[in-house]
């Protein structure tokens, strides 16, 4: 599965992607359709969080990249994945990719303006971009500097 997001950041954001991120995944461990597995880069596994324990997946690849304003963000996340019935609700059937796809890609931001000021507590505030989500603007919560924007939620593909 890849995930693809883009922002737009402006002069007064300090931007950087979180390495985690939340993923609706078909879990293979607990024969579950449709369950939040919670990821991070540079962890072996993904944590189901239907009951909390490890599943098998993993962010293989975590590319970052500015262009201008621009913030664009590539994952891809690499599962071992076999066919299975769901074990509560009869009938429903497991894929490759959920069939309702979604993803909550998080990042960190600061102020620059609230910094500029003298502000101890400009940098580290958390935000998330979600699929499906309209288009957001971020702004500071001290100041109201907007620092963030995107126009569209982050995509999911299923890759070769």
């Amino acid at each position: 599965v890849e995930v693809t997001a883009r922002v737009t950041v402006t002069p007064a954001a300090h931007f950087v992607w979180s390495n985690r991120l939340d993923l609706v995944h078909d879990c293979l461990v607990c024969l579950r359709v449709g369950r939040v597995v919670q990821l991070r880069h540079g962890m072996p596994y993904g944590l189901c969080t239907g009951n909390e324990h490890p599943a098998p997946m993993r962010v293989s690849a975590f590319d970052a990249a500015e262009h201008g304003a621009e913030r664009r963000l590539r994952c891809r996340i690499t599962s071992w994945w076999a066919p299975f019935s769901d074990s509560v609700e009869a009938g429903v059937q497991a894929s490759e990719l959920s069939a309702e796809p979604w993803v909550r890609l998080h990042y960190r931001v600061g102020c620059h303006t609230c910094r500029d000021s003298g502000v101890g507590e400009w940098l580290g505030m958390e935000g998330a971009l979600e699929s499906g989500a309209a288009s957001a603007v971020s702004s500071c919560p001290r100041c109201g500097t907007a620092l963030v924007s995107a126009v569209a939620g982050p995509e999911i593909d299923l890759v070769g």
